[in-house]
């Protein structure tokens, strides 16, 4: 068990085996350790740190940074061997690759022993050493490895100092194996050593160790910060009826630790890091940007203290904090910046004078954290809080976040505890504009290239681009951004593949990728365009069109979009132009509207998270679920489905599983994959697959609602057009026999429900309701009506009238002008009621007849004149009838339309 050689192998076994030959190998390494461990002294038994220090390399916080890459690393190499730079051997190992530990294997054959005779506790000697010394002496120690190295050893040596072991298993899962209560106790004080020293005392004193017992937050051990999750606004109705919430801002700086043991200030970022040489260790550190000042700012009874806040940039000249895409580092900033300097905003108190709080209510917490720092302006800040009453008041809230242009707001329960390193379910939340549907800009660009994986195997990430030029001889697009987020596996796989034939190694024409150079490039002829969502538009150098997306991530794939059809790049600056900040900072907030409570309207109960214990949905009782075991169903006599094929292929707000049962419930067969029998298509989204199969017509494809009725009513109908989302011809023209072009049914009674279904369907794209031709108006009119009624009734029809009205100056007796003006007025509404059009001044369209009110003192010419003056719409062959108002009142009372003549306007 002291041999290096022992441990490579296993690293060997596992890096080739498959996912569960991996854990299998690991977890006998550790159980046969304990044995081995048990069967020494009790007082001096022997440890399994030094083993978990190299099979865990990216966690070993006592260990410094070695500060070598592939590059320096492979230097080494050769300064080590003693090798001619020039020759073919070190070219090849200096050309790039996937693996230098690969690269440097035929280099070590014959140059070191085939048997090694390295003990682990001798590698972890060396690897001190190197990670504390300079470029000469990593040359020697690494000469030593090399005499007492197998070429095996040297190839995970390498990897070891690269901290990338390539298992493709993860730290937090080898710790898994190694102790269930290991990667929770790493998250409290990521100290290995801690770890392993409180897991082996339990051990030995024949105790279990809670898998997650509470954690201890020490001074000066980092702790990795708890996460907010990510929760649409629609699931937040829910979680305000359950417990009592507070909102606090979402700082945009970078996320911070604060550590003091009553003497010295550590400060950690995100991922442990420790910046406190840069921020200052002690009150009187010269060159400290913070702690000078920030020492005075902690309550006198204050011995210790762990805060968890964010590190943001003060901008003394218009004192408000920089953004991160404004692209200052607060790790950067230093004491002569007479601008810029670090401020640390807290929002939490993780532990105080010696007591851990990570077990105290959120609440308190807070309670405490206010009692414990005083706030300063562009020094030390308290993050603001509000409590939540309902949900108008968290509207008010989130809207007043996007009025100030803040990244967003955090909910916080009331009764949450600290749970490092935790995201799911730890009462958290977060919400950004973006996480809402149609409360930001979302971005049509067109697919430029492609970005391998390490293993360069498939296309992992795109970048998209906008279209800058349209022209000859061919057209321009400029880079906007790097996406690999927001896509299902399945999705991408589907991407990828449709991509593939058309992915070109050398650059395309008319493609400006600035910066950021994509491995394999793809014409636009061939390329796809991906709906983009983000949370700012960002200046940036990077990308050809001098803006990226902040956050991006797809939204769906855009097949109707033609290349031509994408983003331009005017667009994309008068987005940045328009916006009122953009003089002064980089980035543009993409929010186009407020938050209504339309958006916070609690979703259906099959798409809520749901709790412990509920009762299954009407469809789930149907489909069996919500059983521990699901018997086999039994189809009904006499099923729609039966004999047929039916493919479920993506679900909306339930489980593929469950619309199977339904299938095989109605006597059909659920299948994988459509084939030429196959009946239908069944698709609660439509995926990029399902928009594929959609196109080609061969099969239908129905909306899941069709087989969630079947569920909910106990029988299985026909599709009806609401359904269908792509139909064959023979189901196309079945569907025309039975309903209108609206989906309106011939023969299915109308209910509230599809009467109102309906209304909808009517709606043009535009919005408004769409427009009848003037023959099925008539035809309508004549069935509710009767044909005489209808002809009284819609007396007017398909006439066009304008109402001239005299000027108050005109008027010498001015109460009788404006009596006369709205009998005239009346008459024209009566005009209207019985189908005339009244076209208004502002409205050029041409007309039929201008009416004039009764005691008109204008004259024929002024009033002809008056027409003129509208427009040319007017002048028309044939020319307008200028009649008195009464004319309508006649024709009514008559049944049909007067002689004009008797009702002519004369001087």
């Amino acid at each position: 068990m002291e041999s290096f050689s022992e441990l490579t192998s296993l690293l060997e076994k596992v890096h080739h085996s498959h996912r569960q030959g991996k854990e299998l190998a690991l977890r006998k390494f550790f159980q046969d350790f304990e044995r081995y461990r048990q069967s020494g002294d009790g007082t001096n038994r022997p440890s399994i740190f030094p083993w978990l220090r190299l099979l865990l390399p990216g966690l070993d916080r006592e260990r410094k940074a070695y500060g070598l890459r592939e590059r320096t690393l492979a230097d080494a190499y050769i300064r080590a061997l003693g090798l001619d730079r020039r020759s073919a051997e070190v070219q090849r190992l200096l050309s790039t690759g996937n693996d230098l530990a690969m690269r440097l294997g035929p280099l070590l054959h014959g140059r070191c022993p085939t048997v090694g005779e390295l003990t682990v506790a001798e590698v972890n000697c060396r690897l001190d050493a190197i990670s504390s010394s300079g470029a000469v002496d990593t040359r020697e120690q690494l000469v030593q490895l090399i005499e007492r190295g197998s070429p095996l050893d040297q190839r995970w040596l390498v990897r070891i100092l690269l901290k990338n072991l390539r298992l493709s298993l993860s730290s937090r899962r080898i710790m898994q194996l190694y102790h269930p209560s290991a990667p929770t106790l790493y998250d409290g004080t990521s100290d290995l050593r801690q770890m392993v020293e409180r897991i082996e005392s339990k051990a030995s004193a024949g105790c279990e160790l809670e898998p997650s017992g509470p954690i201890g937050v020490l001074p000066m051990h980092f702790v990795r910060p708890m996460l907010c999750q990510r929760v649409e606004l629609r699931q937040v109705g829910e979680l305000l009826r359950r417990d009592a919430y507070w909102l606090e801002t979402k700082m945009d700086g970078e996320r911070f630790q604060l550590h003091w043991d009553g003497a010295t200030f550590r400060y950690y970022s995100r991922n442990g890091h420790d910046y406190s040489e840069a921020f200052g260790r002690t009150a009187d550190q010269v060159g400290g940007t913070l702690t000078p000042l920030l020492s005075t700012l902690l309550a006198p009874a204050a011995r210790s203290l762990v805060l968890d806040g964010e590190m943001m940039v003060f901008d003394r000249t218009t004192l408000r904090y920089r953004d991160k895409c404004d692209g200052t580092d607060v790790k950067a900033l230093r004491p002569g910046n007479a601008q810029l300097r670090p401020c640390f905003c807290a929002y939490d108190l993780l532990h105080y004078n010696g007591r851990s709080l990570v077990d105290v209510p959120y609440a308190e917490r807070a309670r405490l954290l206010a009692e414990t720092v005083r706030e300063q302006l562009g020094f030390l800040e308290r993050c603001r809080r509000v409590r939540v009453r309902d949900a108008a008041h968290l509207l008010e809230l989130i809207n007043r976040a996007i009025d100030e242009r803040q990244e967003g707001v955090v909910l916080k329960r009331e009764d949450a505890p600290y749970q490092p390193n935790r995201r799911a379910g730890t009462g958290w939340y977060k919400i950004k504009p973006d996480y809402i549907d149609g409360l930001v800009v979302d971005f049509d660009l067109l697919v430029m290239g492609g970005f391998y994986n390490q293993s360069r195997t498939y296309v992992s990430a795109f970048l998209v681009g906008a279209l800058a030029r349209n022209g000859p001889p061919y057209p321009e697009y400029v880079s906007v951004a790097k996406v690999s987020m927001g896509l299902g596996t399945v999705e991408w796989q589907q991407l990828n593949q449709t991509l593939r034939p058309h992915w070109q190694t050398t650059p395309v024409d008319g493609m400006q990728c600035g910066q950021t150079l994509p491995d394999v490039w793809i014409t636009p002829c061939d390329s796809i365009t991906l709906q983009l969502r983000g949370s700012e538009l960002v200046r940036s150098d990077s990308y050809a069109a001098g803006f990226t997306i902040r956050f991006p991530r797809i939204v769906t794939v855009r097949p109707d979009k033609l290349q031509d059809e994408v983003c331009t790049l005017d667009e994309l600056e008068q987005l940045a132009t328009g916006a009122p900040t953009a003089e002064s900072r980089k980035a543009t907030k993409l929010a186009k509207r407020h938050v209504t409570l339309e958006d916070l309207i609690a979703p259906p109960a099959s798409k809520a998270k749901v709790s412990r214990k509920r009762t299954p949905t009407v469809l789930e009782r149907e489909a069996g679920m919500g059983k521990q075991e699901e018997p086999e169903v039994v189809p009904m006599t006499g099923g729609m489905l039966h004999g047929r094929d039916v493919c479920v292929m993506s679900v909306g707000s339930t489980t593929i599983n469950a619309l199977e049962r339904l299938v095989r419930r109605h006597g059909g067969r659920a299948v994988a994959n459509p084939s030429p029998t196959t009946f239908a298509i069944v698709a609660g989204r439509v995926t990029f697959k399902v928009r594929k199969y959609m196109e080609t017509g061969r099969w239908d494809v129905v909306r899941d609602e069709w087989l969630l009725r079947a569920g909910m009513e106990r029988r299985l109908e026909p599709f009806r057009p609401e359904d269908v989302l792509a139909a064959t011809e023979p189901t196309r023209m079945r569907l025309a026999c039975q309903y209108d072009r609206y989906g309106d049914s011939y023969t299915r009674p109308t209910t509230l429900t599809s009467f109102s279904a309906l209304l909808r369907r009517m709606t043009g794209e535009t919005g408004s309701p769409a427009r009848l031709t003037d023959a099925e108006v008539a035809s309508a009119e004549r069935s509710l009506l009767g044909a005489r009624q209808a002809t009284r009734m819609r007396l007017f029809r398909g006439l066009t009238a304008r109402l001239y009205r005299e000027s108050e100056e005109r008027d010498t007796t001015a109460w009788e002008g404006k009596v006369a003006d709205f009998r005239a007025q009346r008459e024209m509404l009566q005009f209207v009621q019985r189908g005339g059009l009244w076209v208004r001044d502002a409205d050029p369209e041409p007309v039929q007849y201008v009416f004039v009110p009764s005691g008109m003192t204008s004259t024929v010419q002024e009033v002809e004149k008056w027409i003129e003056s509208i427009g040319k719409a007017d002048r028309q062959e044939e020319a307008v009838q200028l009649l008195r108002v009464e004319w309508i009142s006649q024709s009514i009372e008559a049944g049909r339309l007067v002689n004009g003549q008797d009702f002519t306007v004369v001087d």
